[in-house]
């Protein structure tokens, strides 16, 4: 295995994706996102329901991204946005190896790409209207550019306003990855990887390019909402029928759930979340036992199937996610276990990593296997690292006699 294998390789993927979404793909639909992308080319106006007003139901950098495509290409939209995120997806496997290079570790970088390009999931997710297509592609260049400053390549100042631009997009797209994000650039001070003046400049740069998002919804909603509207929504969708596996906790009867759901576009999105708060309040009298069930219920969904996945035994679910998700998933916690031996700062930031990226999802719910695939990639990095260690530790006992 050779990076121009893995180029070559990546290259036939996304003509194999392409001739799918033309060929096999029946049908591509959007939800909120697109939703708000037609919005924007229609009415120029960032809203779900135009009755309503602006929304922050979503942050703007996928629906602007769907936008141009439905602005260019009309009804089929779409199907050019699928075709371009396959195109995009030619990178992925690409930034995972150029990641792993700046560590020195171009074999794992290799493997871990052919992985990531034999994942069934993503092979499929492309032709989904989910900002995970372009959300891994950023946070992986994100990456790139951190652990090359972090490993000593000083960044000139046009660098580094660039480096805060990619993350003010990064924020602008999931606001998942801020927590671990912000985290990460304090340790460049911390520990001295960017000094003072360079710091200040990526994060001013950050702020600046962020701060029209936050006026914006100031304007629309005479309030501060930093991110997105959506918090005590998810917590109440983790109690719906929709939203949770277990029986017990399916506290918010289906018909309750539909007539809910149906006042969205008649009372905006603020007094919404004081709807959702209050039907958990009635659901669950506050009582922790709810909370702490549905937590661990979340967390096997998010690393096993949603729940409505769960019944579905048909054999392509079977084989392509829920047999592989098992596998990769038992087989990361072992490569954490060899990490640990060989790498402790490795092996805690794998810790932090998994914890920011899983916490959110507790608290809400786990409904949508895209949550998993924001991070899957990392666990295919994990398995490439226990894979060459045992590879090598074979050939060096092999070598012995």
């Amino acid at each position: 295995m050779t990076y121009k294998n893995l180029c070559l390789v990546s290259g036939i993927t996304v003509i194999l994706k392409v001739i799918y979404i033309i060929i096999i793909q029946e049908n591509i639909s959007g939800i909120e996102d697109f939703t708000i992308a037609k919005n924007i080319v229609k009415y120029h106006q960032f809203s779900e329901f135009i009755n309503l007003g602006g929304t922050a139901f979503k942050l703007p950098i996928y629906p602007y991204f769907l936008s141009f495509f439905i602005w260019l290409l009309g009804a089929k939209g779409l199907v050019g946005v699928a075709i371009f995120q396959a195109i995009l997806s030619f990178f992925l496997p690409i930034l995972i190896f150029q990641i792993l290079k700046t560590f020195s570790q171009d074999n794992i970088g290799i493997l871990a790409g052919f992985l990531f390009l034999l994942s069934p999931a993503y092979f499929l997710y492309s032709a989904s209207i989910e900002a995970t297509n372009i959300f891994i592609l950023i946070l992986l260049i994100w990456l790139l550019l951190y652990f090359k400053v972090w490993f000593g390549n000083q960044l000139e100042i046009k660098w580094t306003i660039i480096f805060g631009a990619i993350t003010a997009i990064l924020f602008l797209t999931q606001v998942i990855i801020v927590p671990l994000a912000v985290i990460m650039m304090l340790g460049l001070l911390i520990f001295k990887k960017l000094n003072f003046q360079k710091f200040s400049i990526l994060v001013f740069t950050a702020l600046l390019l962020y701060s029209p998002w936050v006026i914006r919804n100031y304007y629309v909603f005479n309030q501060i909402v930093l991110s997105k509207t959506p918090a005590w929504q998810n917590i109440y969708y983790g109690f719906t029928p929709n939203g949770q596996l277990l029986d017990d906790l399916k506290l918010i009867p289906m018909a309750r759930d539909h007539y809910i759901y149906q006042m969205r576009d008649e009372i905006d999105e603020l007094n919404m979340e004081k709807i959702y708060k209050n039907e958990v309040a009635k659901a669950t009298q506050w009582k922790p036992h709810y909370f702490i069930k549905k937590a661990l219920s979340n967390a096997f969904c998010l690393y096993y199937v949603p729940p409505k996945y769960f019944s579905d035994d048909s054999l392509v679910l079977l084989l392509g996610r829920k047999i592989y998700v098992v596998l990769v998933n038992l087989i990361s916690l072992i490569s954490l276990a060899f990490l640990y031996k060989k790498s402790k700062p490795l092996f805690w930031f794998s810790l932090l990593f998994f914890a920011n990226f899983t916490f959110p999802y507790v608290v809400g719910h786990a409904a949508n296997m895209r949550f998993k695939l924001d991070f899957e990639w990392y666990q295919l990095i994990l398995i490439a690292f226990f894979l060459v260690e045992i590879s090598d530790k074979y050939y060096k006992q092999k070598s012995a006699f």
